[in-house]
């Protein structure tokens, strides 16, 4: 009687599950269906863009008003702000890379000869010429500043920017000065920065000066690869010859000199605060009123700049060596059009309307930026009266001296540029050397990527051809031995029920696991950028893996991070959750609250104890420093764990970070120890055997099948160490916590490398696979298994 209505509850559950399945996707298509019929029938134009609430209003003003005009009543622009400006240029790849790009965008410089080397971007000019063919209204260029209209002229073959095709219209723009706090310079006796002929000497003077008094810091000098570049510019030096292209200058004694004169900055006393900035720390020294510059910054600093009450402020021009031409930096983004799109016409006529009179009135209407129009940033100076900054007038005038912040075409350029100054100016690595390796490290770089390694194209047909036939009969084989050996009856029944049952995980694995872990093991021997498609791979054979070896030193870094790591993680967090399981082991009414506790870590949000830790660890403003600095002894302050006292403490510190989540490992020795006879420690007691005897011949051998467990998914775990240095570092400074998975990511997903990523993640599982049979062979002797020895 049973069993029929066990059948049929069988039935109707199943038939249930695979109604709500197929409700489901119903039901979220027949949502697109509504929302595509509820549309209007105007055109569609996707513009992606970023910005805080301010700047994500002044868009939206824009848009409305382009809207409400009677000539685009027939034009509807569908907004996608994504906050920040790195998640825009990550979705604009991926946009790009999937084949379906916004029709007008953000165009940030640092992606600007990305793009206009690929053909993905409409020629600005081409259009103002069909204008002016038509008798239509077009931009007038005469108009803007000229060195921010540069900024987006790009030659396709090179990415050199400059001169070339103008690839996007700027929206606005700013260059970068001084903000100093003018109650101090009063306090310090030091004369206020002229509105012209600053020089270094001048700034240093005063800094020290002001650093001398109680409490306070001479200067908070922001040392972003882009600002230093400025630096060196006004000392009359470049990295680079023009668009980042040999021969570089890292060795010339003179740019040494000039960043060797910066570094001195930082270590003399309080004249320049740490190279921490607002970007990084999420706080601004300069608003606390014991700083008394803080720059080079542009614009964008004004309006919570003018909230400031508690001391006077202004701006001065940025400084520059005495005999050398004045130098400045274009800090911009354009407006840009996909050479994909649809509605080019469309598209072109909104951001026409962008860069017209009206369009950059609303568009600098918050004070973040300047006009690119020389009469309307004018209009805007004036109308703008006496408020602070009395000199914002030096924003307008450093145009005509400034050249364009642009980045290198190719991403690791100007990751490699970064990490090494962050060497130098956190870390204190001496400055000859280190731009030395930089100079090395470019060159290497520019071998592989304009002489190539002459792949060919990936025969991804062939290489299934290759694996078909095999494959093929293997599930053959496999069928023609399930069917002889079938069963029948009832046993067919439930082993159908439980292949269909099964079947939503097998499926999920084969797509979800199984394939890539195949097409990785394929793109591991090839060139290929996850930015493009998959025919546009190139075999190269065993090419990444040598590369890897033999030229790639931040490979070896990020090894030796990991090693370091696991040496210190795995015996440290075994130890302590052993001693935790064995502490836990008593039978006490609260004693389920205390392995709750220590549990609970194991499951909380990684990336929140990330940022948890970050501030613990903080080299100012951390909860350890305030706690440890006031006791120790002598005058000894706490390291600055992820600051220039990276190199030692950093990896000691991720290991000590590791022991907040032990808790699954503490729960399975706990397990572990109850599984243990209760008669061997009453017959070791016996025989006299307590304490320390007990443990090392009792509760040890007993143990040791669990302990050879948790050993080994240690030893995995330690060598895939990711969130916590990916949050909390980014593994810097320089490559001092740049574990070997978090290089991984880098060249995944920053370099969009995916063959190279490949090859390094085959290379990982080589080697966690040789350190877990070394543990088995090495282990055989001290593994017990019930009197039985593995």
């Amino acid at each position: 009687m049973m069993e029929p209505i066990a059948r049929w509850a069988r039935r109707i559950t199943a038939a249930a599950a695979v109604a709500v399945l197929i409700g489901s996707f119903g039901w979220m298509g027949w949502r697109r269906v509504s929302a595509a019929r509820s549309q209007d029938d105007r055109i569609a134009i996707k513009v992606l863009h970023w910005g805080e609430k301010t700047e994500d209003d002044i868009v939206r003003r824009l848009v409305a008003d382009f809207e409400a005009q009677p000539e685009n009543a027939g034009i509807r622009i569908v907004r996608i702000n994504l906050g920040q400006a790195a998640a825009v240029r990550t979705k604009l790849q991926t946009m790009f890379a999937a084949g379906e790009p916004p029709d007008v965008f953000y165009l940030g410089l640092e992606n600007v000869s990305d793009l206009a080397m690929k053909h993905a971007l409409v020629d600005m000019e081409e259009l103002i010429e069909a204008d002016r063919a038509a008798g239509r209204e077009t931009v007038n260029l005469d108009a803007f500043f000229p060195s921010v209209v540069r900024c987006f002229r790009v030659n396709e073959e090179t990415g050199a920017v400059g001169d070339g095709k103008l690839v996007g219209l700027p929206k606005d723009f700013t260059t970068v000065g001084f903000y100093y706090n003018r109650d101090l310079f009063r306090r310090a006796g030091v004369a206020e920065p002229p509105a012209t002929g600053w020089t270094w000497e001048q700034f240093h003077a005063a800094a020290k000066k002001i650093g001398e008094l109680p409490d306070c810091y001479g200067a908070d000098f922001v040392s972003w690869e882009q600002m230093v570049r400025i630096y060196l510019w006004t000392h009359g030096h470049d990295f680079t010859s023009p668009g980042w292209t040999a021969p570089y200058s890292f060795k010339h004694p003179e740019l040494q000199a000039a960043i060797q004169q910066l570094q001195d900055w930082f270590n003399d006393g309080r004249t320049l605060l740490s190279a921490k900035t607002q970007m990084e720390t999420l706080q601004d020294p300069f608003l606390s009123g014991n700083v008394g510059m803080a720059g080079p910054f542009g614009r964008w600093k004004v309006p919570a700049y003018r909230q400031i009450r508690g001391f006077d402020w202004d701006l001065a021009p940025l400084p520059h060596v005495e005999g050398k031409p004045k130098r400045n930096g274009v800090f911009t983004v354009a407006w840009g059009i996909s050479s994909a799109t649809k509605h080019k016409e469309e598209s072109w006529r909104f951001v026409k309307y962008l860069m017209s009179r009206r369009g950059q009135q609303l568009m600098t209407q918050a004070g973040l930026a300047v006009s690119v129009l020389r009469e309307v940033a004018e209009e805007s100076l004036k109308s703008e009266g006496p408020t602070r900054p009395r000199n914002a007038r030096l924003f307008l005038d450093a145009a005509d001296d400034a050249l364009p912040t642009d980045f290198p075409a190719i991403p690791q350029f100007q990751q490699l540029l970064r990490v090494r100054l962050e060497e130098i100016f956190k870390i204190g690595r001496p400055v000859k050397p280190t731009l030395a390796r930089l100079d090395s490290e470019w060159q290497a770089l520019d071998k592989q990527y304009e002489v190539g390694v002459g792949g060919r194209p990936m025969p991804w047909g062939r290489l299934l051809s290759i694996w078909m036939w095999p494959v093929g009969a293997m599930l053959v084989a496999g069928a023609m031995l399930w069917w002889r050996g079938r069963p029948r009856g009832g046993e067919l029944r439930e082993e159908r029920a439980g292949l269909m049952m099964s079947s939503p995980w097998i499926i999920g694995f084969i797509a979800f696991t199984a394939f890539p872990i195949v097409l990785s093991a394929a793109l591991a021997f090839t060139r290929w950028s996850s930015l493009t498609t998959l025919d546009r791979a190139e075999f190269i054979g065993w090419e990444n893996f040598v590369n890897l070896w033999r030229d790639d030193a931040t490979f070896g870094i990020a090894l030796r991070k990991t090693a370091w790591y696991a040496l210190l993680a795995v015996p440290s967090s075994q130890l302590v959750a052993l001693a935790a399981a064995m502490l836990l082991n008593r039978e006490h009414w609260s004693v389920g609250i205390f392995r709750s506790i220590w549990y609970l870590p194991g499951v909380l949000a990684g990336v929140g104890m990330a940022v948890m830790w970050k501030w613990v660890f903080h080299h100012e403003h951390g909860l350890l420093k305030a706690l440890l600095d006031p006791v120790l002894p002598g005058g000894m302050t706490t390291p600055a764990f992820f600051e220039k006292d990276a190199e030692a403490w950093g990896v000691p510190v991720f290991a000590l970070i590791n022991l907040w989540g032990i808790g699954g490992t503490m729960m399975i020795y706990l397990a572990g120890l109850k599984g243990i006879p209760k008669d061997l420690y009453e017959a070791a007691s016996i025989d006299g055997a307590l304490g320390w005897r007990r443990f090392r011949h009792v509760t040890l051998p007993m143990l040791s099948p669990v302990i050879f467990f948790n050993g080994i998914m240690a030893i995995i775990a330690s060598f895939q160490v990711f969130t916590q240095a990916h949050v909390m570092t980014g593994g810097g400074p320089g490559d001092a916590t740049r574990f070997y998975v978090v290089y991984l990511y880098n060249q995944a997903f920053d370099f969009h490398e995916m063959g190279y990523a490949s090859a390094m993640a085959w290379l990982l599982l080589l080697i966690v696979l040789a350190l877990t049979f070394a543990l088995m062979w090495g282990t055989k002797r001290f593994v017990h298994y019930e009197g039985l020895k593995a």
